[in-house]
């Protein structure tokens, strides 16, 4: 695999098919496969913690949530979290607020639950309509040279291949969640197996359920990173191969087995790229700032008919300033779309060129895979005669 001329036809790609930048920007809005989540990627913040008190003097901290389970309170266990906030002091709130602010907060907050389904929804049909053409769009330009156009690409995400993106998903996100509560079981066995024993049983079941915490990150990190290698093979034999899912996956896992160094070089151009984009991104952003005081007066302008369209609607079921709220839950989603609009563009080309990168190097790795035709002679036989003493 020529690694140069698989990242320059990328950068070639990048900027003379413009039909992919579209699918680009959605891609990076709603947010494209990158490197796996593995349990804690995001706990930054090391006074996170969940405290398990199992006796008066003896208390664990896993890393976790800022909340406390008690297992001393006589007749059970008792679960306080940060602002010990129950679900009828929420009641309480609500109707404190509904009577002093004038404002009837259950419709906001069935409005907002909405609103924030179908954005999930829609933001998931987007994200893989969106790759699978992208793929799609890419493979066909790399076996014949021709650049599809925007409809034709809107035609080839919405397939059922886009579907099994979303299978394929959904699956390693499931055996990932069932994984980490496995972990987490195994790990709560010891201090639960310890409560109400010696305290010296429950510091060592402490220690052993932390020790096994630790190596269920280290593991993670590890799984985390294998899936990172190989899903990307898989992800292009589910949208460029008219096979099943299962099928999909088998190859793809012997795909990258039978072409590893390949594969992991692929991999580490990928990464590099993830790498650089983050403090790349930060420099673009400061230098385009100017440019979001217009997008701001653009979004502003793109918002607020439909939040004023909303508002009175809802104006003629609810007063005070209810229907207001609602209107902006509903603009302000526009708002900030137009609003980001430039550095959606900008990070659009960065999952464009990621995307191609690896679409352009899964079409060498299956010329690889191809077995060598021997051409045969088309040359006439001649039959041997032979003479007769």
């Amino acid at each position: 695999m020529d690694i140069n001329k698989i990242l320059n036809k990328a950068w070639q790609m990048l900027w003379h098919y413009r039909a992919l930048w579209l699918f680009g920007a959605v891609l990076a809005l709603v947010g494209a496969n990158t490197i796996y989540p593995w349990p804690w990627r995001d706990r930054e913040d090391n006074d996170q913690w969940t405290k398990i008190k199992v006796s008066e003097t003896t208390t664990i901290q896993v890393p976790g949530g800022d909340m406390t389970i008690d297992f001393t309170v006589p007749g059970g266990v008792r679960i306080t979290t940060p602002d010990s906030t129950s679900w009828h002091e929420f009641r309480r709130l609500v109707d404190e607020v509904n009577r002093e602010a004038s404002i009837n907060l259950w419709p906001v907050l069935i409005e907002f639950a909405v609103v924030l389904v179908c954005l999930i929804l829609l933001g998931s049909i987007a994200r893989y309509v969106s790759e699978t053409a992208m793929i799609r769009m890419v493979d066909q330009a790399a076996q014949t040279g021709r650049h599809l156009s925007l409809r034709e690409g809107l035609r080839k995400g919405l397939s059922l291949r886009a579907w099994r993106l979303f299978l394929l998903d959904l699956i390693v996100g499931v055996l990932v969640i069932l994984a980490f509560i496995v972990v987490l079981g195994l790990a709560a066995v010891p201090v639960l197996w310890a409560i109400g024993s010696h305290e010296a049983i429950i510091i060592a079941a402490g220690v052993g359920a932390f020790g096994l915490l630790v190596l269920a990150m280290y593991l993670a990190f590890a799984a985390n990173v294998i899936l990172s290698l190989v899903m990307q093979p898989i992800r292009r034999l589910c949208v460029l191969e008219d096979q099943g899912l299962l099928a999909s996956i088998r190859q793809g896992i012997t795909l990258t087995k039978h072409h590893l160094m390949d594969v992991g070089l692929v991999w580490l151009v990928w990464i590099s790229i993830q790498a650089l984009w983050v403090p790349l991104s930060i420099m673009i952003l400061i230098l385009i700032s100017p440019v979001f005081l217009l997008t701001v007066l653009a979004g502003v302008v793109v918002g607020i008919v439909p939040a004023a369209l909303v508002a009175s609607i809802s104006y003629l079921f609810v007063g005070g300033i209810t229907p207001w709220i609602m209107g902006a839950i509903v603009g302000t989603p526009l708002l900030f779309v137009v609003t980001v609009s430039p550095m959606l563009f900008i990070s659009g080309l960065v999952e464009i060129y990621k995307s191609s990168v690896w679409t352009l190097a899964y079409h060498d790795l299956k010329a690889m895979e191809s077995p060598v035709q021997v051409p045969v002679s088309q040359s006439p036989l001649v039959a041997a005669h032979s003479t007769a003493d």
